[in-house]
């Protein structure tokens, strides 16, 4: 079992909308960290019977996890975020999308860098349709992921079945202490920061109501204005994106928001963690 070097613990964020099945790979692989100091909230944009029953089912092997749920009219995953980050009881925040299970030692390679003024993030792993089915059926398939030398002799049937960001998936220390210097931008489903730092920005911005900028971009944007460091844990941090057809692109709003809020130069947003409009 893994230590941190700091006595700062985590709050594990987990985004979810009615796919059980991938809840259901990522608490197993939560399980299995080797680093385990940490609390689990599972932050639903939705009150789905499904993620209920999965949540339930973990209840004795994760006695305190915490499921947060809201109603479901319309794309409001700001909103469930900003309520899991009210609701943590620790100060340091690892957020993860409901379809990207973590590695073995994802929230340890979180964890050693937590505290204020530094988010760290890192990347994930796009699987083909194919390997994805193999994983949902069974998540005994995800050690030949997480096994470096099965991994590399699994790379031609990734190549083959379509996944992306190939070289994502390889946990090496010694690639990441050559890139860790690279500058690269949050990716939404794979960072972490301190909790202070969030409320500083009063949190995820909630007048974004469509996938896209809002958990990533425009969360990067203002941690940096704000004077936050952005760590690369790219080959450290990493996490395999079940294959799911995108439903979504950018929209406009989004964007125009985005833009918006970088000529304004403010980084708090009026709706966020706390409600400051007038």
């Amino acid at each position: 079992m893994g230590a941190s070097d700091n006595n700062i613990r985590s709050s594990v964020i987990i985004s979810v909308y009615k796919d059980d099945t991938a809840l259901r790979l990522i608490l197993n692989s939560l399980l299995k960290q080797s680093f385990t100091d940490f609390e689990i909230i599972v932050s639903e944009d939705c009150q789905s019977a499904c993620i209920k029953e999965c949540v339930a089912s973990f209840r004795k092997e994760i006695p305190d996890i915490m499921h947060l749920t809201q109603e479901d009219i319309g794309f409001r995953k700001n909103i469930a975020l900003n309520r899991a980050i009210r609701a943590a009881n620790n100060d340091h925040m690892i957020f993860i999308d409901g379809d990207c299970v973590p590695h073995p030692r994802f929230v340890e390679a979180h964890q050693q860098f937590a505290k204020p003024g530094l988010a760290c993030t890192g990347r994930r792993l796009e699987l083909g349709e194919n390997i994805s089915k193999k994983l949902r059926d069974s998540s005994a398939d995800l050690s030949r992921l997480t096994n470096r030398f099965l991994y590399l002799l699994n790379i031609i049937p990734l190549l083959l079945d379509k996944a992306k960001n190939i070289e994502s998936g390889i946990y090496s220390k010694f690639l990441h202490r050559n890139t860790k210097d690279k500058e690269i931008r949050i990716l939404g489903c794979n960072f972490s920061c301190n909790k202070q730092d969030l409320e500083k920005i009063n949190g995820f911005n909630e007048d974004y109501l469509a996938p896209g900028i809002g958990e990533d971009s425009d969360i990067d944007w203002r941690l940096v204005k704000s004077g936050v460091s952005i760590n690369n844990v790219k080959f450290s941090a990493i996490q395999y994106h079940l294959f799911h057809p995108r439903a979504y692109s950018t929209s406009p709003e989004n964007m125009a928001l985005f833009e918006k809020t970088k000529q304004s130069g403010d980084y708090t947003c009026k709706h966020g963690l706390e409600n400051m409009a007038s």
